[in-house]
């Protein structure tokens, strides 16, 4: 990274610092606990002297309780976390996958409820709408209210605990088959060789593409252009639901 972004970080994460009552004294310190890495590494990185990496961003970003774009590239507000807060959550108390002989009511519509097993079997959006053998019961209204036609709808789950914490081990998503185009800091289901994956998305030059999770415990995967050809984008996530 250029010496001038290296500043640009130090900027944000000294204003960030006195925006929020962090004290200047042990700043630096808290950084490289947060971080995991040398109380030199993080001195320099406030000094403008050395950029973090993606990972260290993320955790510091963690730490501050801002947003990881924000603080390397200055994109979005500082002030709130990324992404958990874009993304309409809703109460639906118990949530059920159903089979297409139950009888809709009124104000809902099915919504094809797809696994990674049928995943592996298709190619990517173009067929998820057709392979799922489950629904979900959706209301009208969330699709109405997030712009997505009920004919583009469809609900996956998530294993594991790489989006923690926005979206915890089990939590169902609602992804948009409409919308494929990436938007950089978006959250997508992607079909990555048979896998199914819900992670934030960036472009890179060349087509490449940088693979993103909410855990910073995971790292960046950053795809050349040949890898990310691999990838098939299912959807954006527009809502999800859990349990907490």
């Amino acid at each position: 990274m250029s010496s001038e972004h290296a500043k640009e970080i130090a900027r944000r994460l000294i204003e960030i610092r006195d925006s929020k009552g962090h004290k200047e004294r042990g700043f630096a310190s808290r950084l490289s606990e947060a971080a995991g890495v040398t109380r030199k590494a993080a001195i320099k990185w406030v000094n403008g002297e050395n950029a973090p990496s993606s990972n260290s961003i993320r955790k510091i970003a963690t730490f501050l309780e801002i947003s990881p774009s924000w603080l390397e590239y200055g994109e979005s507000s500082g002030q709130v976390r990324e992404p958990a807060l874009e993304y309409k959550t809703e109460s639906l108390g118990h949530v059920d996958v159903y089979e297409s002989n139950d009888p809709l009511h009124p104000n809902e519509v099915e919504v094809p409820f797809f696994s990674e097993i049928e995943l592996s079997a298709g190619n990517g959006y173009a067929n998820v709408l057709e392979i799922a053998s489950h629904s979900m019961r959706f209301d009208i209204s969330t699709l109405n209210s997030a712009g997505v036609n009920t004919d583009k709808a469809a609900c996956c789950r998530v294993n594991g605990d790489s989006m923690e914490p926005v979206l915890p081990d089990g939590a169902i998503v609602a992804v948009d088959t409409f919308s494929r185009e990436i938007t950089d800091g978006k959250m997508y289901a992607i079909n990555h060789g048979g896998l199914l994956r819900v992670k934030y998305l960036y472009r890179l030059p060349f087509r490449g593409l940088r693979i993103r999770s909410a855990n910073p415990n995971y790292p960046d995967e950053e795809l050349s252009s040949e890898a990310a050809s691999d990838i098939k984008i299912i959807g954006r996530v527009f809502w999800f639901s859990a349990l907490i």
